[in-house]
């Protein structure tokens, strides 16, 4: 019984030693390779589709992403607006001191410095969306309508 064992223990560390291997070997790139190809084919296919579909798949987007939007813009917007009449009402009853010119002014110098730190050289979301409606008529006419009615939706 002890003779068993030890093979099956042997076997085992054979098994861990090639697993090992194996992911020493893994390239994560393929998969994302990958991942850009799926989407590509797929939106490829898509504008071979008939007209009909196109704007199906596109307004069921569209509205998704406006019906998120809207929720996740109220969300925030609860946020923020909360944090401030928290901090409005803290200041008022003199738990805190708060010097709002010091306030308004870091802010605004950090999201200047915020604003040149990402400026990026590449297209902006607009000009994407504007490259991909010419090229997908049906689809970008479905999206913008199902966007406007997520939003209303929500």
């Amino acid at each position: 019984m002890a003779e068993g064992g030890g093979a099956s223990t042997s076997s085992a560390k054979e098994d861990a030693v090639a697993l090992i291997r194996d992911l020493k070997d893994f390239d994560l790139s393929d998969i994302t390779d990958e991942g850009n190809g799926v989407v590509e084919r797929v939106l490829k296919d898509l504008s071979k589709a008939p007209a009909p579909k196109q704007m199906a798949v596109g307004g069921v987007a569209g509205w998704l992403a406006g019906y998120t939007t809207m929720k996740l813009g109220k969300m925030a917007a609860t946020a923020i607006g909360g944090t401030l009449l928290i901090l409005q009402i803290a200041h008022h009853k003199g738990y805190i001191k708060v010097n709002w010119d010091k306030m308004t002014n870091d802010s605004s110098t950090m999201a200047d410095k915020l604003k040149k730190k990402l400026h990026i050289k590449s297209k902006s979301g607009l000009e994407k969306f504007q490259d991909f409606a010419s090229k997908n008529i049906y689809v970008a006419g479905g999206f913008t309508g199902g966007f406007f009615l997520g939003i209303a939706s929500s």
